[in-house]
């Protein structure tokens, strides 16, 4: 698993991460079926938390986001750009017009999303963001693309690609975010458009070890 952070597990985090050794062995984590098993259940859960049919082709399509960076790479403007890129076919590009929201912060003016992305990107490469662990990491960064809504269209499912990649770079596991988790999530963006990220680093942090859960039923079939 990527990083030498030292991650505490919850006891049932504990007992799954047992169980996969016992089938797997020790480099469960980079076993290709469970791996590829748990980057399914990503992108499945991402297209119903966007309220579109996870087919065959749209999972497809997520797939190809996800391997569009490099996992061992710094999340950057270009990373963004190149997972909107890709799940839109190549019409990459940020939003040049205005848009709106029902509650929280306006979205950025079109003129200063790169800006506001840059200074995210300046800002995790700064010692104090690679101490974070996992979950804040991940809340601070979907809050944050989320804050800012940088494309026309796409921008949750970038959202959570970023989120994503930045905790497996800080030790964790992939989140697994699933349509059931809508209201829970959408309510701790907007805590954490407050400046309150705790209850959205709880949530990618149980979706975290929901992971665990994916590897261990691709292990029955």
């Amino acid at each position: 698993m990527p990083g030498e952070r030292l991650i505490r597990l919850a006891p049932s985090a504990a007992v799954k991460e047992r169980r996969l050794r016992e089938a797997r062995g020790d480099a469960f984590d980079r076993d290709p079926d469970l791996r590829r098993a748990v980057l399914e259940a990503q992108a499945v859960g991402s297209l119903e938390l966007s309220a579109l049919e996870p087919s065959p082709d749209e999972v497809g399509r997520l797939l190809r986001a996800q391997a569009a960076v490099d996992p061992a790479a710094p999340l950057t403007v270009v990373a963004l750009l190149a997972w909107h890129g890709a799940l839109t076919g190549g019409a990459a590009g940020f939003r040049r017009l205005e848009r709106a929201r029902a509650a929280g912060p306006a979205p950025a003016p079109p003129a200063f999303v790169e800006s506001r992305l840059a200074t995210l990107e300046q800002w995790l490469a700064a010692e104090s963001a690679r101490e974070l662990a996992p979950g804040p990491a991940g809340a601070l960064v979907l809050a944050r693309v989320v804050e800012v809504l940088p494309f026309d269209d796409g921008n949750g499912r970038v959202a959570r690609l970023a989120a994503s990649h930045v905790m497996v770079r800080a030790g964790g596991r992939p989140p697994v975010l699933t349509g059931a988790d809508r209201a829970r999530l959408e309510e701790a963006l907007r805590a954490a458009f407050a400046l309150h990220t705790e209850p959205l680093a709880r949530v990618l942090d149980e979706a975290s070890e929901r992971a665990l859960d994916v590897m261990l039923a691709a292990l029955t079939r």
